[in-house]
């Protein structure tokens, strides 16, 4: 770093010369007044060397300095690819079984080789959906759907609110790519789920690459496709889709005018004409922009590869009005949410600037303190067991976002802060293990996320040799083997207890890849912790059903990136 000629002591390295470390965690990458390594390598004891190349799944590394550019192209090859899809999907026909499937006149997939190219029907689109059959499930199977939805799912993620008197047929009707999503997201059969999930890829590239239409209907089947994105893993169609997904809901808020004031529409044609109000934001508006916020806060905060949704005074006044007018018990959830997220994202931005690890310790203390006030005001009432999640995993963020987990890093002074986080993972634990199997399927991504942010810092607690530190009195507080065990065995009642059926998608569900991936971490795991005299897990090989499975020391990494839940959603991002 010192030799960059570029760079001024003591201010950020110039565009483009930050080193390795800061590149990869997007932070800004601040050279020493006393030159050497930058100020963030030399607070966690890292080799800092400049950054040559993006670290990219699967794909050749590119140079860091072309990060930004290699960031569009992706996103417009995204955009590409969809448009492709409704052009492949084009060529729909109806298969006699099931009319999910794109097939030739033959009966064929359109990917089969002896399929026929020739034959081509208009793409669907999302008055397509209203067709009979389409998304293969019985009238009283799209009502359990729905009921399920309304009923379990959303309170994960409010950000509709859809009456209990409203039925499928209704909903169907009056958003009929919502309620598709809905169904996609809520079948018990995998393969309905991924079949579905193709479906939705080809309306979102047709309605809105290909004829730029925006809608309120629109944004709430993206944001239910987002929020749910891990049940669309599918290992014959593994191109990314997450990230792209997100910034079309962004852009959608952005073309809805959801972020801003509704505007007086005045006429531009006739001076003597009055000025005609606008229609008044909605609820359902206000609920979809607070969500859309929401989940790319999450997102952002878990891969840093995107930018959270910008809060705005409209914002806010949202929030309010939600809180003040509360129409269901899930409002209430949301704004809670969201007001724990405004705390996470200011002290984002703000430790992102600093270049003083004393000024960031007072920053997330100051931000701390600020969470325990709103700790406050959800323990004063029966808090649920989302809220409470969300509220110790944000708690576990921002204390992370300081601490160092080098051995020499770890003064003294700061074991109240290490214990804090281990606090923080054993309580989310605590009630995360009591929630009964049947309650798993309705977790959205967000929840998938802070399993494996806990288990990764837990891990690092346990293991983290520091004169200042007692790991086994952290092993004592929250034993990772037994935590770890506990999942494993939950996970597998998962499918069973819900009654998920497998037999068409031979890659399984994901509660059982997701089992089968931590039984594989077991092993390594033990021989770092040492046994805590339990019966074992029987450990998988490391590739069960076409799935990589990592390597048993990949919690020893000091990025959350390599933890079992990116191995799990690298097709989906």
């Amino acid at each position: 770093m010192d030799s960059n000629p570029l760079s001024v002591a003591g201010k950020p390295a110039a565009y483009g010369y930050s080193c390795a470390t800061c590149a990869q965690s997007k932070r800004k990458c601040v050279v020493r007044a006393a030159g050497g390594p930058c100020q963030r390598c030399h607070q966690t004891n890292k080799e800092c060397t400049p950054a040559k190349t993006v670290r990219r799944r699967g794909i050749t590394k590119k140079p860091a300095s072309t990060s930004k550019a290699n960031r569009l192209e992706e996103k417009i090859d995204g955009l590409v690819s969809l448009m492709n899809d409704a052009k492949a999907f084009s060529k729909l026909g109806i298969n006699q079984k099931n009319d999910l499937v794109p097939t030739s006149e033959h009966g064929y997939p359109l990917n089969h080789p002896d399929a026929d190219q020739s034959n081509t029907c208009t793409p669907a689109t999302i008055g397509s959906i209203c067709s009979p059959g389409i998304s293969g499930l019985s009238s009283h199977e799209s009502e359990e759907c729905l009921n399920h939805f309304r009923t379990f799912k959303l309170q994960y993620f409010p950000f509709v609110h859809i009456p209990s008197e409203k039925s499928a047929v209704q909903l169907r009707k009056e958003r009929p790519f919502l309620w598709l999503c809905v169904m996609a997201i809520s079948t018990k059969s995998t393969a309905h789920q991924h079949e579905l999930g193709l479906r939705i890829r080809q309306i979102v590239a047709q309605e809105m690459v290909v004829q730029s239409d925006k809608s309120i209907d629109l944004l709430l089947g993206l944001l239910t496709f987002i929020g749910w994105a891990s049940y669309q893993f599918h290992q014959f169609h593994p191109k990314p889709f997450l990230s792209v997904f997100t910034h079309l809901a962004t852009s959608l808020v952005f073309d809805l005018g959801l972020n801003k004031p509704v505007q007086v529409m005045t006429p531009t044609f006739n001076l003597n004409q009055c000025p005609r109000p606008s229609t008044p934001r909605t609820m359902e508006e206000r609920r979809a922009a607070l969500g859309c916020y929401l989940v790319t806060s999450i997102i952002s905060s878990f891969f840093q590869q995107i930018e959270t949704f910008r809060w705005t005074p409209h914002l806010e006044e949202s929030l309010r009005i939600l809180d003040e007018q509360k129409q269901c018990a899930n409002d209430e959830i949301l704004v809670q949410l969201v007001r724990m997220r405004l705390i996470v994202e200011k002290n984002r931005a703000r430790w992102a600037w600093l270049n003083d690890t004393s000024e960031a310790v007072g920053l997330a203390e100051d931000a701390t303190a600020l969470l325990s006030d709103v700790k406050k005001e959800i323990f004063k009432s029966s808090a649920k067991d989302v809220v409470l999640l969300h509220l110790y995993s944000n708690e576990l963020e921002i204390t992370v976002s300081f601490l160092s987990f080098s051995p020499s890093d770890v003064k003294a002074s700061r074991q109240d802060h290490l214990f804090q986080a281990l606090t923080s993972i054993s309580s989310w634990f605590n009630i995360f293990l009591m929630m009964p199997p049947a309650e798993y399927v309705s977790f959205t991504f967000a929840i998938l996320s802070q399993i494996s942010r806990c288990l990764v810092t837990l891990y690092r607690l346990a293991t983290l040799d520091a004169p200042n530190w007692d790991k086994h009195r952290a092993q004592q507080t929250a034993n990772p083997l037994s935590i770890l065990d506990r999942l494993v065995n939950v996970l597998e009642q998962v499918p069973v207890v819900v009654g998920i059926d497998n037999s068409s998608y031979p890659n399984g569900d994901l509660f059982s890849r997701s089992a089968e991936i931590l039984r594989s971490v077991r092993p390594g795991w033990e021989a770092k912790l040492g046994s805590d005299n339990m019966v074992s897990v029987e450990p998988f090989p490391h590739d069960i059903n076409g799935i990589h499975m990592p390597d048993p020391s990949f919690f020893g990494d000091d990025s959350l990136f390599d933890s079992w839940f990116m191995e799990l959603m690298s097709s989906t991002f």
